[in-house]
């Protein structure tokens, strides 16, 4: 159908903003969905029988028992998961803002001709294809897994950025919900800290009512087509920042953030020398041991922190909050996953 034929010269912030018009499957908030960030519960109320009907929001919650969340254990893909997820992508396949990212990326020649054979596979091994992780540990994951289901590794949360599943942990009584930073948070976007099964994400965004198809479409857009990690959209009436996160050619994290929140806060920690730490383990350092303890082990242990100069002693160091995210690991200074220490 014309209507949602993306232009051939069309830009990248056009693109995402025809998609957002595009989400015919986005729910309400106030009539599908409530949600109260002073309450015990991040949402008040989600329509889950409206979840249920609609088949990419079906298919969607159908793949999440598909991962195992701890970094630590090795993924097994099935047959039955394989399956499972390329019945998602059929279904998103049959969306206009699917069809619509995918014009838009064939006109730039970033993606094959073939919309339901070529470019599903294309989408299948960005998302679904197991990589290496950057620690070099030996095991694998998946950018889908990151982004939209959540990881975990030595009590920190990693990735989890979608609405659908936090939802659903909370439910089961897997999320916690703790704070949010009110003045990041609209219509469109919150931000929040929260526990999962014990673990900690201080403070991560994720989108709120949108289908699974346009965060699907818009990171990948803004993922092959983007010249930055970070994109500046409009999303109805309101800007926006898409991050994805980019490692050796794959998909490192993906999620949304308001405009203008760029600066990474600090936090006055006391750093010791500890010389029996060794490389393979600075990149696997952990936040939630030393956050409010004042102490790290390990003189300049990591490539996540920044010193105001070489000799640390009691100096302000620059930390990411959610580890994994902050890809690629050259640029430390970059606010990661829209996290900071308040």
């Amino acid at each position: 159908s014309e209507q949602y034929v993306v232009p051939i010269m069309g830009s990248l912030s056009e693109v995402c903003s025809k998609l957002w018009e595009l989400d015919e499957n986005r729910l309400k908030r106030g009539e599908d969905y409530r949600i109260n960030l002073k309450g015990d519960k991040l949402f008040a109320f989600v329509n889950r029988k409206k979840l249920a009907e609609i088949p990419t929001f079906s298919a969607f919650m159908d793949l999440l028992d598909n991962y195992n969340a701890e970094t630590s254990e090795p993924e097994e893909v099935t047959e039955r998961d394989i399956n499972k997820s390329r019945a998602f992508l059929n279904r998103c396949l049959e969306t206009k803002v699917m069809e619509a990212a995918y014009t838009f990326l064939l006109s730039k020649r970033l993606v094959p001709v073939g919309y339901k054979k070529a470019f599903k596979e294309k989408l299948y091994n960005l998302w679904f294809q197991l990589h290496p992780r950057p620690n070099g540990d030996g095991t694998k994951r998946s950018a889908f897994e990151h982004t939209f289901v959540g990881e975990t590794r030595k009590g920190a949360v990693l990735g989890l950025h979608n609405w659908v599943r936090f939802f659903g942990e909370e439910c089961q009584g897997n999320v916690i919900y703790k704070s949010c930073r009110p003045q990041v948070c609209d219509d469109h976007i919150v931000t929040v800290g929260f526990m999962w099964n014990g673990n900690t994400k201080t403070f991560g965004s994720l989108f709120l009512g949108t289908s699974p198809e346009f965060e699907l479409a818009i990171y990948t857009v803004c993922f092959l087509a983007g010249h930055e990690e970070e994109a500046t959209v409009k999303l109805g009436n309101k800007s926006a920042t898409i991050i994805t996160y980019r490692k050796n050619g794959q998909i490192g994290a993906c999620y949304p953030k308001l405009q203008g929140q760029t600066q990474l806060q600090h936090v006055l920690i006391q750093v010791e020398p500890d010389e029996n730490s060794s490389a393979e383990e600075d990149q696997d350092l952990p936040y939630p041991s030393f956050i409010g303890s004042g102490t790290i082990t390990g003189e300049n242990r990591s490539p996540y922190l920044q010193s105001s100069s070489k000799s640390f002693g009691n100096k302000e160091i620059r930390l990411p909050i959610d580890l994994d995210d902050a890809w690629p690991y050259s640029k430390p200074d970059r606010s990661c996953c829209n996290c900071t220490i308040l």
